[in-house]
């Protein structure tokens, strides 16, 4: 379950940051606001009413004189696609006084083993959060496989593939002659944030369970450094099993995630420079030595950190 917290949180990196950031896989937001009110005259009374604002509209809506698709999506806060697609409705969305309009069923994710809320977040592009708030999960966050995790409406299913899931070794037996491939072309240059035995690579394991990073070998108190220049997107220990958690955000869609700290030396914000120092290994979350679990991100997608560190 641990896992699933990390990426999540990503989530609320890919997604929630864009919004700070002008980031282009962030999903577009809407405000729906209620407009109508801006004419001085007191002849605007025989104009067309204002629109009114966001409502719940339950699993349906009841149609009423002169109300059209677009404001019924607007007033119930469900885009209009999604509305005419759930009704069977084509252009021009002639409607019926009294006409029963069925609100689009929100999309669920069901858990699978090794899934954390972090990573159902990272997945869908949607903030882990968000997610949270939206199905009344609390910190730290424990959901359990098979559970329902409903997603925003409009919310687009990606792929079942898991990203970066071909380039991992499957097994002990072929770990020894796995390549790491190749960094993608224009990638920022990451250093080790410390230097370390790898105790644990990254990829799927014989247990069916995968790891998203690499877990570095750290003394405990080591300074962890920064990989790359970039912005912290969050500084915390909310995520259960990850401990003191770092994630910095780069250039060019690149999210790098610094694990089981004992104690972070930056906050939500600040800007970083290459090696700065950002934390101090430790054993915190579910690892029983000190150690630095390490994550490179592509937008959403992990990726193998041997490609990449110099």
């Amino acid at each position: 379950m641990r896992r699933m917290s990390l990426i999540c949180l990503v989530a609320v990196v890919s997604a929630s940051l864009a919004a700070c950031a002008s980031n282009p896989r962030e999903p577009a937001r809407v405000d729906y606001r209620s407009f109508g009110n801006g004419s001085s005259s007191s002849s605007s009374s025989s104009a067309r009413s204002p629109r009114r604002a966001s409502m719940n509209c339950g699993s349906g809506y009841t149609v009423r004189t002169n109300d059209t698709l677009s404001e019924i999506a607007e007033r119930c806060g469900v885009s209009m696609s999604d509305l005419a697609g759930t009704n069977g409705l084509n252009a021009p969305y002639t409607l019926r006084v009294g006409q029963t309009i069925a609100m689009p069923r929100p999309p669920v994710h069901v858990v699978q083993r090794g899934e954390n809320l972090y990573r159902i977040g990272l997945r869908y592009g949607v903030p882990f959060q968000q997610l949270a708030n939206h199905n009344g999960i609390r910190a730290p966050y424990e959901i359990e496989v098979g559970q329902q995790i409903n997603l925003p409406v409009g919310t687009q299913v990606a792929s079942t593939t898991s990203g970066g899931s071909s380039r991992a070794p499957t097994s002990a037996s072929n770990r020894d002659t796995y390549t790491p491939p190749p960094a993608e072309a224009g990638a920022p240059r990451f250093d080790w944030p410390i230097r370390g035995q790898v105790l644990s690579s990254f990829g799927r394991r014989p247990n069916g369970e995968r790891n998203d990073g690499i877990n570095i070998e750290a003394p405990s108190g080591a300074e962890v450094r920064a990989a790359a220049p970039g912005q912290v997107v969050y500084a915390g220990s909310e995520l259960a099993g990850y401990g003191q958690l770092v994630l910095i955000r780069h250039s060019g869609g690149y999210v790098t995630a610094y694990a089981h700290n004992s104690r972070l030396l930056v906050r939500e914000g600040d800007q970083i420079s290459r090696g700065q120092i950002i934390a101090q290994a430790g054993a915190t979350g579910t690892v029983d030595r000190p150690q630095v679990h390490f994550e490179i991100r592509s937008g959403v997608n992990p990726v193998d950190p041997m490609s990449y560190l110099n």
